[in-house]
């Protein structure tokens, strides 16, 4: 029988000790004591990081790039802007305005066959005349007592449906002729020439041609300082030009979940290379106040309520 090589306690605690120093060695930690328990004075090992540490954020951002809490963005609008609809179905005869054309106030803008509606207003007139005469008749024969009053009441009734039927058919006409509410501009042809239309469809997109307003967004905490009248500086975007605003109505609400109100400007001057729809940034001062237009000096905070005057009575 062949004799087997029985190893001994001192012998599998070598080879321990032999195991755990190859593996300090391959994870950079300090090898075992070969002693009998680890010595109770020594100083704990660092174990190695696994997860490396959070990143240390970076210096905040200063100087005239960084962003500024009184900077809002904006947008150019126009002061009015309207789509003109058909008010009559019919027929587009006239439609003289093209895209981007200018038309004066009262300017013709589309106009419909009317041939029907002014017939339809003269059958009303020559109603009308009719029942004038048959009222006219009735009065003449209650003189005589030949009728009586309601004979001619009723006549009086014909007479004043004749009469409102010729409104009708006024109105009507009308509407056969579409005029420019203001001075502006085309923004969009919706109908072309010879096409026949409904009530209520969309002919024409148009804006005034006055200087835009800025409508801009901005957080609700700026109420603790805007004002009406706050003057900043918008810069535009399209053209790379800045320019003079002033704060001209602030919005009546505040949006509960974006915490930001609506506000309104004016430009200043009369630049003429801003149209509606452009965008840019606003950049205010708080400590800006409102000018005095006659003097050109800000305007001093007003008195409080039930506070008296110099020299007004008691």
């Amino acid at each position: 029988m062949r004799a087997r090589r029985v190893m001994t306690g001192a012998a599998v605690a070598a080879a321990l000790v032999t195991m755990a120093t190859l593996a300090a060695a391959q994870t950079g930690l300090p090898p075992l004591s070969s002693g009998g328990g680890a010595d109770a004075t020594a100083a704990p090992r660092q174990l190695p990081p696994i997860l490396s540490a959070a990143p240390v954020p970076g210096p905040v951002k200063t100087g005239p790039d960084a962003p500024s809490p009184e900077a809002a963005r904006g947008v150019l609008e126009p002061a009015a802007e309207a789509v003109i609809s058909a008010e009559i179905a019919g027929r587009i005869v006239d439609l003289p305005v093209t895209e981007g054309a200018d038309f004066a106030k009262g300017a013709l803008l589309v106009r419909f066959d009317c041939t029907l509606y002014e017939a339809q207003l003269a059958q009303a007139r020559a109603q009308a005349a009719g029942a004038k005469a048959a009222l006219d008749n009735a009065r003449s024969l209650a003189k005589l007592q030949s009728i009586g009053v309601l004979d001619v009441q009723l006549a009086e009734a014909k007479l004043a449906e004749a009469s409102a039927a010729i409104r009708l058919s006024s109105a009507t006409v009308e509407r056969c002729r579409i005029e420019a509410p203001y001075a502006g501009r085309v923004v969009r042809r919706l109908a072309q020439p010879a096409e026949g239309v409904a009530a209520g469809d969309d002919l024409l997109a148009i804006v005034s041609d006055g200087l835009p307003r800025i409508r801009l967004i901005v957080p609700s905490t700026w109420l603790a300082w805007l004002v009406p009248g706050q003057p900043f500086d918008f810069a535009v975007d399209e053209t790379g030009g800045t320019v003079k605003a002033q704060v001209t109505a602030i919005g009546a609400r505040v949006d509960q979940v974006s915490q930001t109100v609506p506000v309104l400007a004016a430009i200043e001057g009369k630049p003429t290379d801003l149209l509606p729809g452009m965008s840019g940034t606003a950049r205010f001062d708080p400590a800006a106040r409102p000018a005095d237009p006659a003097e050109g000096e800000p305007v001093p905070q007003a008195k409080p309520q039930g506070a008296k005057l110099q020299g007004t009575p008691k």
